[in-house]
Formats: C-alpha cells, sequence, structure tokens
C-alpha cells in the first residue's frame, strides 16, 4: 500500500480574494475546492494544506483564517477537514496536471457550476 493512503484525511480550502470570490477548480468537467489528503512526509497539517494549494494552483502567500467544517466522506473512510483562507494578492494560477480550469467564483453565480459533490457548493455557502 502507497504512504499517502495509510492516512484518511483530506483537506480543502475555500480561498477568498478580496472581492469576497472564493477558488474553484475543474477536473473532468465538474468543480471543486483546492486541497488533498495529508500524506507521510507532511510534518504538519498545516504543511500538507499549503503543499496541496501550491501544488494545485501556484499559491503560496495566503493566510488560514479558520476551519469551517469538519466532516465524514459519503464512504465512511475519510476525515475532510475544509479551511477558510485568504489572499489578498492574486497571483497567476499555475493549475497542476490534474486540473483544467480555475474560476474566481462570485456566490451570486454558484448555481451555474456543477461540482463534484453538492457538498462542496454546500460547504462555500456556508463559510461566509
Amino acid at each position: 500500500m502507497e504512504n499517502h493512503k495509510l492516512f484518511k484525511v483530506n483537506q480543502n480550502a475555500i480561498i477568498q480574494n478580496k472581492d469576497n470570490n472564493v477558488l474553484i477548480l475543474q477536473k473532468d468537467g465538474k468543480w471543486m475546492l483546492p486541497g488533498g489528503r495529508v500524506e507521510a512526509d507532511d510534518k504538519t497539517w498545516e504543511q500538507a494544506l499549503r503543499r496541496e494549494i501550491e501544488e494545485e494552483t501556484g499559491i503560496k502567500d495566503f493566510t488560514i483564517e479558520k476551519i469551517s467544517e469538519v466532516g465524514i466522506s459519503d464512504s465512511g473512510d475519510t476525515y475532510i477537514i475544509v479551511f477558510v483562507c485568504k489572499i489578498d494578492n492574486v497571483p497567476g494560477i499555475k493549475l497542476s496536471h490534474e486540473h483544467q480550469k480555475y474560476e474566481w467564483l462570485d456566490l451570486k453565480e454558484i448555481d451555474k457550476y456543477e461540482f463534484w459533490h453538492e457538498k462542496i457548493k454546500q460547504r462555500i455557502l456556508n463559510s461566509f
């Protein structure tokens, strides 16, 4: 078994810019939040979150404001922690090979997007 699969914690980030728009990423036609698993090499949860955000978006400079939700996956075997993060200066986004597009979501237009899970939409709305 691969080391990173031993960990059953997935972290997602609701990254808000100064206009309160939220960064979402497109993967295979549907939308999601940046984030991923805590891996064996990560020394802390914060290191894992920052690593995932940088890998997926190229963003390095952001603040972690709060935990907005702790839940469990539909399968019941993975804990999901959702963080609210803020960014003042938005750099050019550099997507990883995992994602095809990104958008800065205006909450008034959230219903125009198809998310991987309805829970993602609710997590975004509940973070404000």
